[in-house]
């Protein structure tokens, strides 16, 4: 064996070369540094055009929406103009005789105008506006003033010749103002009667407004009931009015209905496949309750209304003469929607829908039921009486538990989901949890089948073992003449075997142990599952109630219930009440 001596001086050399290398190393690390600083310098740089060329993005395109949105607002100021312009050349007379019609009906309350001043107001009006029918109308007021029964007759008919319908109601409130009931329902019946249910003036709801709160008397309210019943009849042999009708208290229903947070079921978010429909289930059962006490409020609440029917004949009036007609519409909805559009500095989608909330959008010709429902949600801007609310709900009620139903379509536990559970490669089913027992076994058989190869594959009697028994056996036959070296021999084999024996047990005994452990952790996450299962199903449970409640609560209002019959009076005639 040849022995390897290392002198100082090579232990020397070493170490100045691995100074070297170090100091090389050392340089290479520094150049590395100073390549990486360079890099980082130009990427910093780099990092601060592409922010400068962000900000001058950003800067352009807020530049560019200003310059689109002043465009816009200057665009709208100026098409108001145009349509302003327009409107007061083709209709402004219009709104001469709107005045005129109104202050009229002021002064006859008062006794402040002169004979000699009403006849003033002559034939001449009606040539003047040729394609208004409030102008005859006017003609036909003065000259019943006057006494000039002739004239007043010839115009009332020119009025009806134009608008009938509206001629009809102006002379219904009129009469009705002036305390002469019978021919005012006689204008009522005639104005109901040429309502087409599918194509109604906003204005309805108004009347409706006078008709619920008693202004025509109990003498009205039988022939209003048969025309309303007129109307749904009719609209009834149409499918598509009804649908639409669903269709947006499904809406409405809908929008009633809260997410339910994720935290508050995190189990059945994490282990449950048909987790969005547990979801969707949940939020409805909470929403019943809400939607019952929501029209018990409006259905049960009382109105102390200090306005005397005189004022709510002439609210009417007024409704009635100062309403436009549809060729003036189209142009006061342009003006409106620009001036909103001018409000929203140029965002046009927002400057839409706050034209959608305004009255003038929704002056339009529409059918009774639709109209109906307006009032029944509150969604129309022509605010009507809360007793007419209450009679537009019942009147609904058809409508409103259709699509109330059609989101609370589990009726029956049986068609509740069945729900699957999946936890890592176990799954089971449940409806409510009731089964949990079974689940637990379930789930207790498939880990222990699982895990049984990975916990059994280290067997307690091994290769090595018998390895070491043949070995034994071997050196102990071959020590037979020695005793003492034999048991030596058997010895050692044996301590070997029963260590190796308590290894392999020991390490089994540390697997079943970790199962158990397994065990233990999927069982009470199971259980923290089917209790937030079971939760949800109560929920459900519970809420069955409040929805079989609110169905019973809305089948059980009449609309008739809510015409008052109100025989008292409130009339002006000849300036005093």
């Amino acid at each position: 064996m040849s022995t390897l001596v290392i002198s100082a001086a090579n232990l020397a050399t070493i170490e100045n070369n691995l100074q070297v290398l170090a100091n090389n190393i050392g340089s290479v690390s520094q150049n590395v540094n100073t390549v990486n600083g360079h890099i980082n310098d130009v990427q910093g740089q780099v990092d601060n055009v592409k922010n400068d060329v962000k900000s001058l993005e950003e800067e352009i395109k807020n530049f560019m929406v200003e310059i689109k949105q002043g465009t816009i607002v200057s665009n709208a100021r100026q098409t108001i103009l145009m349509d302003q312009s327009e409107f007061d050349k083709k209709f402004s007379h219009r709104d001469e005789v709107r005045r005129r019609v109104n202050g009229l009906l002021q002064s006859v309350d008062i006794n402040a105008i002169k004979k000699s001043t009403v006849e003033n107001i002559s034939e001449e009006t009606i040539v003047n506006t040729p394609d208004y029918w409030l102008a005859p109308a006017l003609v036909a007021l003065c000259s019943w003033y006057t006494n000039n029964k002739d004239l007043a007759n010839n115009a009332l008919k020119e009025a009806m010749a134009r608008d009938d319908e509206k001629t009809s109601l102006l002379m219904c409130l009129i009469h009705l103002r002036a305390n002469r009931i019978d021919t005012s329902m006689k204008w009522l019946n005639r104005y109901l009667s040429m309502q087409d249910p599918t194509k109604m003036e906003s204005k309805i709801i108004t009347v409706l407004d006078a008709i619920t709160s008693g202004v025509f008397g109990l003498s009205a309210k039988d022939n209003c009931l048969q025309e309303i019943n007129e109307w749904m009849l009719e609209l009834n042999s149409y499918s598509n009015y009804k649908e639409k009708q669903i269709d947006r208290w499904e809406r409405y229903f809908r929008e009633k209905l809260e997410p339910v947070s994720e935290n508050e079921f995190p189990y059945i978010m994490k282990y449950v496949i048909e987790k969005d429909n547990v979801m969707d289930i949940i939020s409805l059962s909470r929403v019943h309750e809400t939607i019952l006490k929501e029209f018990k409020k409006i259905m049960e609440e009382k109105q102390y209304s200090n306005i005397s029917n005189i004022n709510k004949i002439d609210n009417l009036l007024h409704m009635l003469v100062f309403n436009y007609e549809n060729e003036e519409l189209e142009l006061k909805r342009d003006i409106q929607k620009n001036k909103h559009i001018i409000e929203e500095n140029g965002d046009i989608n927002k400057a839409l829908k706050q034209f959608e909330k305004t009255s003038i959008a929704l002056e339009e010709n529409n059918n009774f039921y639709n109209h109906i429902t307006n009032i029944a949600i509150a969604d129309n801007p022509v605010e009507a009486d809360l007793n007419t609310r209450k009679f537009a709900i019942s009147l609904s009620k058809h409508f409103i538990i259709s699509g109330y139903n059609r989101i609370s379509n589990i009726e029956t536990e049986e068609a509740l989901p069945d729900l699957n559970i999946t936890i890592n490669e176990w799954s089971g089913l449940t409806k409510n949890g009731s089964n949990e027992l079974e689940l637990q076994k379930s789930l207790d058989n498939f880990l222990e089948d699982e895990l049984h190869d990975e916990v059994y594959s280290d067997h307690l009697f091994n290769i090595k073992m018998l390895i070491a028994i043949i070995i034994g056996l071997v050196g102990i036959f071959l020590t037979l003449k020695q005793p003492i070296l034999a048991a030596i021999i058997f010895s050692v084999v044996l301590i070997f075997n029963i260590v190796e024996f308590l290894r392999a047990y020991s390490k089994r005994e540390s697997k079943i142990k970790q199962l158990n452990e397994i065990k233990k952790q999927h069982k009470t996450l199971l259980s923290n599952i089917i209790a937030e299962i079971v939760d949800y199903y109560f929920i459900y449970k519970d809420s069955k109630k409040d929805r079989d409640n609110f169905i019973n609560y809305i089948n059980s209002l009449n609309y008739e219930d809510y015409i008052k019959n109100n025989n008292k009076r409130n009339i002006i005639i000849n300036g005093g009440k």
